[in-house]
């Protein structure tokens, strides 16, 4: 026998420590919620390929019953003279039960920025179902082209694409891939190139809350020419729209579109979707707190979120991709708004931290599986914990601002 093959049952039965073996074994526990998203998603394409195929009479919106219910319509809707309309939900809800499925649900209503209309009209020439496929594949190729601007790696990226946040976005049709991938890559791009930076961070202007903490970063830094740009192409994007659905659009969003955004968010825990919250706001709703106290808190949240996004980008950092991390991170602690669909962003930074640091701890397996465990512990408990999961990752984000290696504090032991 060689001794290389006598080696080998020592290589085997080597110990491996319980640190380096327990967040291995919990993703294996936890990736039968991960194939669940998987599998759904792929039935929904499924649905989507036979919808534009010969077979199409077998299939229809219904099958699918996801939030392209809301923006197929609209990017029909938005060239018409109709288009202010869109932010009236009895007018809409009849609409789409003509158009697509009798007795759509009240709950599916449009009420984002007038701006976003123009994401939706790549949906115009197309039916429902090729235009869930146009959809699907637009925002995610192009989410993807951004973080590879941002050099990030491959292999990060495909952690990002294959994220539950992300199956889960890919599976209603939201945007929080896309926008994720806006916000990292314009912080990534702050320093080495400005103005396309303004360029990005401007052009989330097409759902807002996604980068809110992007004014206060380059405020810190100082870096004034990616505001210039940020402003100019809000106002090219608020143009562009105002011209294609008139200013009444603008109207109608001020007067119909907040209300019901605002409708939304004071509903009682849960009504919707707030199983899948990711909001301090919704965690005090469900913990039992008023309006007025969840707004408080809310409001304490995102000031301290604040504060330490304007520290953490004053000061000098060696680690920037814990910083754009810490800043993903605190962005979703200042919206009152936020679902599980936007922790894209999260999931894609959470992974590249461990990949950097070559090693995968507890808290980066909860963290990534967190959109697929939200749903359930939020229904059995009643309980809201996006924000605790996210402020976990802040901690861990600023811990790394200084690099890897950084003694943790006794309150916070290095192996999570």
């Amino acid at each position: 026998m060689s001794a290389s093959t006598r080696r080998l049952p020592d290589a085997l039965t080597r110990h491996i420590s319980p640190k380096i073996a327990f967040p291995w074994v919990l993703l294996g526990i936890l990736s039968p919620l991960w194939l669940n998203y998987a599998r759904s998603l792929i039935n929904a394409l499924i649905i989507a390929l036979i919808g534009v195929s010969p077979w199409h009479g077998s299939v229809s919106p219904a099958d699918l019953g996801n939030d392209f219910l809301v923006f197929w319509p609209v990017g029909h809707l938005a060239t018409t003279t109709d288009a202010a309309r869109i932010y009236d939900p009895p007018w809409f809800s009849a609409w789409q039960s003509s158009h697509l499925m009798p007795h759509t649900p009240s709950y599916l209503q449009f009420f984002y920025p007038p701006p976003t209309l123009l994401l939706t009209l790549v949906t115009a020439p197309f039916g429902f179902m090729g235009g869930f496929l146009i959809w699907t594949l637009s925002l995610t190729g192009t989410g993807i082209a951004l973080l590879r601007r941002a050099r990030v790696p491959w292999i990060i990226i495909a952690a990002g694409v294959l994220s539950t946040a992300n199956l889960f976005n890919m599976l209603v049709g939201q945007l929080g891939f896309l926008t994720g991938a806006m916000f990292i890559t314009g912080l990534a791009s702050v320093e080495t190139a400005p103005a396309t930076s303004g360029f990005i961070f401007g052009a989330l202007v097409l759902k807002p809350q996604a980068g809110l903490l992007a004014p206060i970063a380059l405020l810190a830094r100082r870096e004034y020419r990616p505001i210039v740009t940020g402003t100019i192409m809000i106002a090219c994007l608020c143009a562009a729209i105002t011209l294609i659905s008139g200013w009444s659009i603008w109207g109608a969003f001020l007067l119909e579109g907040m209300k019901t955004s605002h409708q939304i968010l004071v509903a009682p825990f849960p009504t919707t979707y707030e199983q899948k919250g990711a909001s301090v706001f919704w965690m005090v709703r469900s913990l039992g707190g008023s309006v007025g106290v969840a707004g408080v808190i809310q409001t304490i949240s995102a000031a301290g979120a604040i504060a330490i996004c304007f520290h953490a980008w004053r000061r000098p950092v060696t680690d920037r991709t814990a910083l754009i991390a810490l800043t993903v991170m605190l962005t979703l602690l200042v919206t009152p708004y936020g679902y599980t669909t936007d922790l894209c962003g999260v999931s894609i930074m959470v992974v590249w931290l461990a990949w950097e640091q070559r090693r995968l701890e507890f808290a980066d397996v909860l963290i990534w599986m967190w959109p697929a465990l939200c749903p359930i512990i939020a229904t059995s408990l009643h309980m809201e914990l996006t924000p605790l999961i996210l402020l976990l990752g802040a901690i861990r984000a600023y811990h790394r601002l200084d690099g890897i290696g950084t003694t943790a504090p006794a309150c916070y032991p290095a192996s999570v």
